[in-house]
């Protein structure tokens, strides 16, 4: 035995210690957190904006319950309401990740112009009419056979953030977003009623803008899954303050009284300025692909998108007995939204 002894201990003190196995691939520093890069990111997005208050018309569906002109009767039928399709936008980032720090901060820029178009005719049933929502027609002779609505808005939003980062795991990247966010935006809403006659159309013309700046804050997270896939999401809040203006012009080719009418001025012409905040939530959520590279990091995400803006989408409506008499104002306001696909392609320098 001891001759064995003397035969092993030489043998065991050349011996190299036992390592532990190097960590799986996909457990070995995910999200590259101890390289400092800057990073540009090109963001796709086909988003549809949606919006209440828009209706220019109502379309009956079933017999009025009198038939008398001096008794008149209320809306019945349909609301026909302008809208806004599907349209393409940008958005541009730039981004710098201070490491071992663990802190970035970013830059980016939104823009989307969205459109949309809709027109109603009037029923086939002589009893059954087309009736406008607005005071364009209310001198009309003629009874209403199409409306048209056409929208515009133009959305442009800045942002200038600071973000810490935090892993509370390997497969866990969380980051938290604050710092000033700026938009100005516009939109243009056009409404036409036609009759049988070129003497008796009308149009109406609402535009609202505005322009302000705040405060941004929210999180931002990747959950690594599997084989280079995350689950990325973003949830952000903000608070602004700024200039808001809304016109509203109707006009009317009917002249009824040549004497006293004048179809060359406007039928109603009113401006409406303040100042005023407003607030708005994004949330965002949808798969990546990233993948480490030897000189670079990859990242590829696709999901759905929504953002709300509150205290903008307005429309004013006058109505009074005369030129001396009070005139009376209608204010419908709504929620401004948009939601659709956002794509994002980020890459590291």
């Amino acid at each position: 035995m001891k001759k064995l002894l003397c035969l092993a201990l030489p043998v065991l003190a050349f011996a190299k210690p036992t390592q532990a196995p190097p960590p799986p691939a996909w457990d070995a520093n995910l999200f590259r957190s101890d390289k400092q890069v800057v990073s540009g990111h090109l963001e796709f997005l086909y988003w549809k904006a949606q919006e209440g208050c828009l209706d220019y018309a109502v379309k009956m569906k079933s017999p009025a319950w009198t038939t008398s002109v001096a008794t008149g009767t209320l809306a019945v039928g349909d609301y026909k309401n302008g809208s806004f399709d599907f349209d393409p936008g940008l958005r541009v980032s730039l981004s710098y990740f201070r490491a071992p720090k663990e802190w970035e901060v970013w830059a980016s820029y939104t823009r989307l112009t969205s459109r949309g178009r809709d027109s109603a005719s009037k029923p086939g049933e002589t009893d059954l009419f087309l009736s406008p929502t607005w005071e364009g027609p209310v001198f009309f002779t003629l009874p209403l056979l199409q409306a048209k609505s056409s929208t515009h808005l133009n959305y442009n939003v800045a942002d200038a953030m600071a973000n810490r980062y935090f892993h509370p795991n390997a497969h866990l990247r969380l980051r938290l977003l604050g710092g000033i966010t700026a938009a100005w935006m516009s939109q243009n809403w056009v409404i036409q009623y036609f009759t049988s006659s070129v003497a008796q159309q009308a149009r109406t013309q609402n535009q609202w803008e505005f322009g302000g700046a705040g405060f941004r804050f929210g999180v931002m997270a990747d959950w690594f899954w599997t084989s280079d896939i995350y689950m990325t999401a973003r949830g952000t809040v903000g608070a602004l303050m700024g200039f808001y203006k809304n016109q509203t012009k109707s006009t009317t080719t009917v002249a009824n009284n040549p004497g006293t009418d004048n179809p060359a001025l406007p039928l109603s012409n009113t401006t409406y300025r303040d100042g005023r905040a407003t607030l708005t939530m994004q949330a965002m959520l949808g798969p990546s692909w990233q993948k480490n590279f030897t000189s670079t990091r990859v990242e590829v995400f696709a999901g759905y998108e929504i953002n709300t803006w509150s205290n903008l989408q307005e429309v004013f409506r006058s109505g009074g007995p005369g030129l001396s008499g009070p005139t009376q104002t209608l204010i419908n306001s709504s929620l401004l939204s948009f939601q659709g696909l956002t794509t994002r392609l980020t890459m590291d320098f």
